[in-house]
């Protein structure tokens, strides 16, 4: 039995996840120097190319090997394309992560994008969105719904996504895995946690997959538990709530709803 079990293993698929990253651009919040929050600098970008940015950080942490790294489709403004790869340990699957570089002064075409692929049109097991949150600036942009789509499973890593990503992303019908309540990095290391999380307990397991991110964000950013804890929100519901927005239709802030609490 153990050896099926094993090969079983062996032989599963990698568990898909897809990251969208809009890098920092000082034109909308403070990045720190200048290089970074240049929007399309990917060496020197604090989401990017910074000590915890995606590209640096999860392209040397241990177990995870790059694949490709290709720029975007010429015209796009996504700049780079990067897929690693988790070497699982015993007993996990192995995950393949597709990060998406979007120039950041464009986070309105990737938030459009990443919504879109929450609602379906990704066929990825898990979608990440690590970055600015942009819905605290603007309206839900319209996005057309995937006729006949499955909504995706998502993280949103981003400051208060609870408030701002919520309301949008349960009119798509997507589950939210994980999201957070306060101002916080959107660093990498939550990527290598969240992804270290996958491969044992599989990509909708949002107790599994706060409980990684609270001990992550603890450790890196040298704060308690306690502490860490009251940035993620709670697990959300088994059951995942029924979108108000009918397949076919587009996503718009009246069929989304609006967060009615500012920040100043």
């Amino acid at each position: 039995m153990l050896t099926f079990v094993m090969l079983t293993l062996l032989a599963a698929p990698p568990v898909e996840v897809e990251v969208f990253v809009p890098l920092c651009d000082n034109a909308l919040i403070e990045c720190g120097r200048a290089a970074a929050g240049a929007p399309r600098a990917l060496e020197t970008n604090l989401y990017w190319g910074a000590m915890y940015g995606a590209e640096r950080y999860l392209s040397r942490a241990p177990g995870f090997k790059v694949m490709s790294r290709e720029p975007g489709p010429e015209g796009s403004v996504v700049l780079r394309e990067l897929i690693l790869e988790r070497t699982p340990a015993k007993g996990e699957r192995p995950v393949r992560l597709k990060l998406l570089a979007y120039a950041g002064d464009a986070i309105d075409t990737a938030l459009e994008d990443f919504l879109r692929a929450a609602a379906g049109a990704s066929r990825a097991d898990l979608l990440v969105w690590a970055g600015h949150d942009r819905l605290m600036d603007r309206e839900p942009p319209q996005v057309k719904v995937p006729p006949g789509a499955t909504p995706r499973p998502v993280v949103v890593l981003a400051c208060m996504s609870e408030q701002y990503f919520g309301p949008v992303l349960k009119a798509l019908g997507s589950t939210p895995i994980a999201l957070t309540r306060t101002l916080m990095a959107p660093e990498a290391y939550l990527l290598e946690a969240l992804a270290s999380t996958v491969a044992r307990h599989g990509p909708t397991e949002p107790t599994a997959l706060r409980t990684a991110l609270v001990e992550a964000y603890a450790r890196y950013q040298r704060i308690s538990p306690r502490s860490a804890g009251s940035v993620f929100s709670k697990p959300p519901p088994t059951k995942a709530a029924r979108s108000p927005c009918p397949k076919g239709a587009t996503l718009n802030a009246s069929c989304a709803g609006r967060p009615v609490t500012p920040v100043e």
